[in-house]
Formats: structure tokens, sequence, C-alpha cells
């Protein structure tokens, strides 16, 4: 799905990349739980971003996305990996393998634990990978990560929240490593006044500022 967005200024170009995970019964609950998990590509100066590589089989959505935006793999110039769980680097060695040139970054704490097949560049608070601008936010693994456009207010939030029902929501806490952190990560973005949320698992929401106010504001998750 290609979606643009700007506040006055030059448009990000960005595709989606929706694919799906199973988790078993026994994990969450009783039942298996299928859940969205969604990669971008983003326009950006130097050359196309990826955001995750989902799945292991996603390469083919991926590629697909890459060519919406008038590019191939040839033009990837970094691959960002927002934590280490198997759903957001699962066709890392695929992507990596099609685009030679991109360099491959996950937060500092994440990084010695993701298989890879090229060096993993560990990123924190405070960097920048061309005009996104790197938000340690820590809970959900301890080098998660989150990504922020500021000239267009797009926040990349990786799995520090989720969507449902048009809301903000927290992740199951099984998949939490530090629920305190977690909600301390949460309060920083919040406070950045997104004009727009891109979710890892769920669908963009209306207000989504407002609906990150109204999940720190209420209580914990019991899931």
């Amino acid at each position: 799905m290609s979606a643009q967005t700007g506040s006055g200024s030059t448009p990000l170009g960005i595709e989606e990349v929706v694919g799906e995970v199973v988790i078993p019964p026994g994990v969450t609950g009783p039942d298996p739980l299928t859940m969205d998990v969604r990669s971008y590509a983003v326009a950006q100066p130097a050359g196309i971003v990826i955001i995750d590589t989902g799945m292991p089989g996603s390469e083919a959505g991926i590629a697909a996305a890459v060519e919406a935006l008038g590019g191939s793999f040839a033009d990837v110039r970094d691959i960002i990996l927002t934590h280490l769980h198997q759903d957001h680097i699962g066709s890392l060695f695929a992507i990596a393998d099609r685009a030679p040139l991109a360099a491959i970054y996950a937060g500092g704490p994440d990084s010695p634990d993701i298989q890879s097949p090229r060096r993993i560049r560990p990123i924190g608070e405070g960097n920048a990978i061309q005009d996104l601008g790197v938000f340690a936010t820590p809970g959900h693994t301890p080098g998660h990560v989150s990504l922020f456009h500021e000239p267009t207010g797009t926040l990349f939030i990786g799995d520090a929240a989720a969507s449902a029902q048009g809301d903000a929501v927290r992740g199951p806490e099984v998949f939490t490593a530090d629920a305190g952190q977690a909600e301390e990560s949460l309060a920083r973005i919040a406070g950045l006044g997104p004009a727009r949320i891109l979710f890892a698992h769920g669908a963009e929401i209306e207000s989504p500022a407002d609906a990150l106010g109204r999940l720190i504001g209420g209580p914990p998750s019991q899931g």
C-alpha cells in the first residue's frame, strides 16, 4: 500500500508490506493468535530505507514495495531492524543478499543477538539514518528502537505499541522484556506528538498522538 505524508514539507514516500505471524496455542492464551506484521520501504535522499524485514519469505513483498517507490534493490542503502524478534528479522539474509549496498542497523543491545550475513552497525539515541532520527525505546527488547521523520512528524514505532480496533494498544506482556522500561519509552515517544504512527502490528489510526496519550494514561496490559 502506498502512502505519502507531509506537514507543509516534501511528502515522504512510504510503501507498506503486510505479512502474517501465527503465535502457537499456550503462548498468549489457550488458542493460537494470528497477527499482522508490517515492514516499510521508505524513500530517502540517499536511497531507499527498509525498516524491518518481516517473516521468512517476505522478500517478494519487500521487492514490490521497493519497485513501487521507483527503485530496485540496487537503490536500497539502509536496512534498519527495530528489534531482534523473528517476525522483524526473518528475511534479513534474503534482503541483504539482494541489496548488497545496504548497511544494516539495529539497536546496540540487540545487535549481538541478531544473525546477519554482514556486520550490523549498532545504533542508539541521537543517531540518524538519512532523515530518520533514532530513538532508543527499550522495553519490548533491550535494544528496541523507533524512528522519527521530524519534517513530516512520522513515527515508525516498531513494537513499542501496536494498534487494534482503531486505537493504540500494548503488545502481549509475554513478549515484553521489561514492562517498566516499555512504559517509559511510550511516554518519551508520546512527547514527540507524532502526526502519524506506522505500527509493526496493526493498521494506522486517526489522531495517533491522542491515542498514545490515552494508552499511557490507562492501566498496563494484562495480556
